[in-house]
């Protein structure tokens, strides 16, 4: 048999431990129970964003891969009011996420022995998107519509790809939607249109609200409504055979072959067979999946409505002459009382976060599922191959021995020959501690990868009112329940983009009217 070399060894070694370092930090994030994500959910719902933002920078609570705790920073600082730092954090993740369509080579050879955890965080489509989606809600928090603009391009540049993993085309037509509304705020008329086009043939005609050119009595108020958290990965136990020709197929080019394939092997699940044949495997390991029900899911119908506010009058100069010189009183209508005008409810359309996140992580299982049986199939050698090592070095041992039973003297030559084969065995020796070494810690770390953007919301619905000049209180509205957002000014001719989260389990809110 032929040892393999001490290099090769070394290689091994630091593989499996950089594999401890990456693999078991990265997954520690995310899983269902961690009560790190627990932490950070709960505290998002119960308003505590400083809070929230703080533990971000806690090592043991952040994620430790770079991309993913730019995502997480950059939306908890959106909720925060600290815009500038979440501009700062979702540029960054854009930056990183557009590096990542490139693979390190050395980070393949690693999730072949530790798991995808030593992977680089690499997010789906839906993701991605949103990535300028919060970047652009942080830069018209800070009124740089222009800057808004940019993420608007960002979003219509994946939305323009080729790419057939892009998400079901009412999450496109929302986005597109979105990217118009960024444009029309910063003023870019054309690019707005032509988002609004894409958009309206997306959603098949169903747009919330008009997209025709203002005039100069009104203006548009178009609140962004997130409702409930994101669908998450979960670890579970997955047991099934595979034969050689379908683990071929997993890592085929088309993507309809790879889905089939997947789903085949997946309809096997907790089928374990005996097989004597090589070309069929049992395979047991932990595995990630993401279940269709989802606890913290939005609930309700969402939607948003304005109730207009009296004006005040602004006298002409000449009116307000008239009325000095005849001693007439002027009576004003006090700001903040009702017209008396029924609400005005905005038209809405909405779009599922989860679906998307999910169609993504589906996308995603044959591949998962081929480095998978890689990684088994490297735990085999690597435990066949410290069986054959550690047999080597018995057999230069057992060799010597007999050597010396039959006492055989020899030179200086034949001793040198001894203290070479003496270092062999222990070479031997030392390669299959290291293969054991490198099966056992994949054993411990080829963890499920359940890694995911998870403070993102279960759903988002765009409504749009067109409305008068003036004072409004604008509500947000989820079934019989009603937040509102405060009065708002329409300027003429102006657009204003309001935002606003319902949480999971926060408590519910009556109609709110406006003040009198």
């Amino acid at each position: 048999m032929r040892i393999p070399t001490l290099p090769t060894l070394a290689l091994a070694v630091a593989l499996g431990l950089q594999g401890c370092a990456s693999a078991g930090q990265s997954w520690r994030a995310g899983p269902a129970g961690i009560a790190a994500e627990q932490q950070l959910r709960a505290r998002m719902s119960s308003g505590q964003y400083g809070s929230a933002l703080a533990d971000l920078d806690d090592k043991r609570i952040a994620p430790a891969d770079a991309l993913l705790r730019q995502m997480y920073r950059g939306l908890v600082a959106m909720h925060a009011g600290q815009n500038e730092l979440g501009t700062r954090a979702l540029d960054r993740a854009w930056t990183i996420a557009y590096q990542r369509y490139t693979k390190r080579l050395s980070d393949g050879a690693q999730s072949m022995v530790t798991g995808d955890g030593a992977l680089p965080y690499d997010p789906g489509n839906a993701e991605l998107l949103l990535v300028p989606y919060y970047g652009g809600l942080n830069w018209l928090a800070r009124n740089e519509s222009g800057e808004a603009a940019v993420e608007a391009r960002r979003m219509s540049t994946v939305l323009a790809s080729e790419s057939n993993s892009l998400p079901d085309a009412r999450f496109q037509g929302v986005m597109r939607y979105i990217a118009g509304v960024m444009f029309e705020v910063a003023g870019e008329r054309n690019d707005a249109d032509v988002a609004y086009r894409n958009a309206n043939v997306l959603l098949n005609g169903d747009l919330p609200g008009d997209t025709i050119p203002l005039d100069a009595g009104h203006g548009d108020v178009i609140v962004l409504i997130e409702d409930g958290f994101v669908a998450r990965p979960a670890p579970a136990g997955l047991s099934f055979w595979v034969n050689r020709d379908e683990a071929a197929l997993l890592e085929s080019d088309d993507d309809a072959v790879r889905m089939s394939t997947y789903r085949e092997i997946d309809r096997r699940r907790g089928v374990s067979r005996d097989w004597a044949a090589e070309s069929y495997r049992n395979v047991s390991m932990r595995w990630p999946v993401m279940s269709d029900v989802n606890p913290q899911a939005g609930q309700g119908v969402l939607g948003a409505r304005a109730t207009r506010l009296a004006a005040v009058d602004v006298l002409s100069d000449s009116a307000m002459l008239d009325a000095a010189a005849t001693g007439r009183a002027v009576q004003l209508p006090v700001l903040g009382e009702g017209t008396g005008d029924p609400p005005i409810a905005a038209r809405a359309v909405g779009m599922s976060v989860s679906d998307a996140v999910r169609a993504d992580f589906d996308r995603g299982q044959p591949g998962r599922i081929a480095r998978a049986l890689g990684r088994v199939a490297v735990r085999e050698l690597s435990l066949k191959g410290a069986e054959g090592a550690f047999n080597a070095a018995g057999d230069i041992i057992a060799s010597d021995d007999e050597k010396e039973g039959k006492g055989e003297k020899g030179d200086k030559k034949d001793e040198d020959k001894k203290a070479g084969k003496a270092g062999a065995a222990v070479g031997a020796i030392l390669l299959g501690i290291g293969l054991l070494a490198i099966h056992a810690s994949s054993q411990i770390l080829d963890q499920p990868d359940l890694r995911a953007w998870q403070l993102l919301p279960d759903r988002i619905t765009v409504a749009r009112m067109r409305l008068p000049v003036g004072e409004h209180i604008v509500e947000v509205t989820r079934d019989g329940q009603a937040r509102s957002l405060g009065a708002v000014t329409v300027r003429p001719g102006q657009v204003t983009v309001l935002v606003h989260r319902w949480w999971p389990g926060a408590e519910p809110v009556v109609a709110a009217a406006p003040e009198r």
